[in-house]
């Protein structure tokens, strides 16, 4: 197929897929950006087109710049929405973050941002990647179309050469701006441009087309591999509610019983499909060593961001950090739910539990404190947690009812025999609440 066609193709089928109801095109000025804006100008008029440019301050020219895209979208009736954006630092990747950020902010629900990276594009992402020792995911480059905020990104110029989007930009007369830093060595990328794709396209013209065609196989592929390590991964989950209400942990045991190989791609699986990003191979040997071989009385545990994985009662937990409430809500009977950032304090009318008073209060769980429950011996709070199974790393958050010093009860787990009573014995009729606390 023809430029044109394969542009005119990609798009419709994406918009019939996936209920497409605005283009958003992403407009730098460039080569690749005006060609997608007068083919989407020409062919997509359908529906609204707006575009989107990001002017980072990074050159002298930059508001020049901005004026010639504004000045491109009026000559075709197309809305332009520049943000002018300071980024702190120079490089290819707080450049590209900055950049993305400001399409993510812009983007809604039924929106698509097109992109023009071509097989140029690919071929240089697939090469960098390599040499960066990345694996079959890595290698798959670029995604031809993927989510964005609450739309979508597609690439429909992703399987074309360079020289084709040059050959039509030229056949059209179009014009745009050439950013002189795209010749400057010093950005990997550029390397890779000018010395390695250079040096491959002067030997072999059509191989951006042809390493563009390898990335989407091995894309392919990783999504055959996706979908059976997917499989794999339900196989090896289990709910623990004393852990969370919400979070399953991965059985350490059934994990165990697979092969070495599969062991490794199911665990990078698992961690990479939680914190939506792909997982190194250092990392992973930081979860072998420091969380799954190490004895399970340790403690370990490796920090992903605002993930931790850590293990328990042979099982392992992918954990979002939560900030624990330094202040608890005061008591209000009326109120039967308390929902705090790490979980739910859930009070209840009762035929036996707790007669509550004014006095009572709630504090997070501290060294020393103890309670003799119902038909239970006196023990500390550190120790009735190690005995009803409450991993480590809740137990310095779990509420604690108070009265004057002394514990009342830890919800779920116990109330002490000296506050707790039944309906048959509670001579004075008072109302009753039973008290759970489910961890987020």
């Amino acid at each position: 197929m023809t430029l044109t066609q394969t542009f005119v193709f990609k798009c419709q089928e994406f918009q019939a897929l996936h209920g497409i109801k605005r283009w958003v095109i992403a407009l730098s000025g460039g080569l690749d950006s005006i060609v997608t804006l007068e083919l989407a100008h020409r062919y997509l008029s359908d529906l609204p087109i707006v575009a989107v440019h990001v002017n980072h301050q990074q050159q002298a020219q930059a508001n020049a710049w901005q004026a010639f895209c504004e000045e491109q979208c009026a000559k075709r009736n197309i809305s332009f929405y520049p943000h002018v954006i300071t980024p702190v630092g120079r490089s290819e990747k707080i450049l590209r973050d900055a950049r993305y950020h400001c399409f993510e902010s812009f983007v809604v629900a039924g929106d698509c941002l097109l992109f023009g990276h071509h097989g140029n594009d690919q071929a240089e992402t697939m090469l960098f990647r390599l040499v960066r020792g990345a694996g079959l995911s890595g290698l798959s480059a670029m995604p031809e179309s993927r989510k964005i905020a609450q739309g979508w990104l597609l690439r429909p110029l992703l399987s074309l050469a360079q020289q084709q989007l040059c050959d039509y930009a030229q056949q059209r007369s179009l014009a745009w701006v050439d950013d002189p830093s795209n010749l400057s060595l010093d950005y990997d990328r550029n390397f890779l441009r000018h010395k390695v794709v250079a040096a491959l396209l002067e030997h072999w013209p059509h191989a951006a087309e042809k390493m563009a065609q390898s990335a989407q196989l091995l894309a392919t592929d990783q999504q055959l591999l996706t979908d059976y390590l997917a499989q794999d991964l339900e196989a090896l989950m289990v709910f623990n509610k004393k852990v969370s209400s919400s979070v399953q942990g991965m059985s350490i045991e059934r994990w165990s019983a697979l092969t070495k190989t599969k062991r490794i791609a199911v665990l990078r699986y698992w961690i990479a499909s939680v914190l939506k990003r792909p997982v190194s191979h250092n990392e992973l040997q930081k979860c072998l060593v420091d969380v799954i071989d190490s004895r399970e009385d340790s403690q370990g545990f490796c920090q992903f961001a605002d993930y931790q994985l850590r293990r328990f009662k042979n099982q392992l937990f992918l954990l979002k950090d939560i900030n624990i409430e330094k202040h608890w809500p005061a008591l209000k009977v009326q109120e039967e739910q308390h929902r705090l950032t790490h979980g739910q304090l859930v009070v209840s009318q009762a035929s036996a539990g707790v007669m509550l008073e004014d006095r009572m209060y709630w504090q997070c769980n501290a060294p020393g404190l103890r309670i003799k429950g119902v038909n239970r011996p006196s023990k500390k709070l550190k120790q009735l947690f190690q005995e009803t199974g409450i991993p480590p790393w809740q137990r310095a958050g779990w509420p604690i009812l108070m009265c004057d010093g002394e514990v009342v009860a830890v919800p779920g787990i116990c109330i002490a025999h000296q506050w707790f009573a039944s309906a048959t014995a509670n001579s004075e009729n008072k109302l009753l609440f039973s008290l759970d606390w489910q961890p987020m």
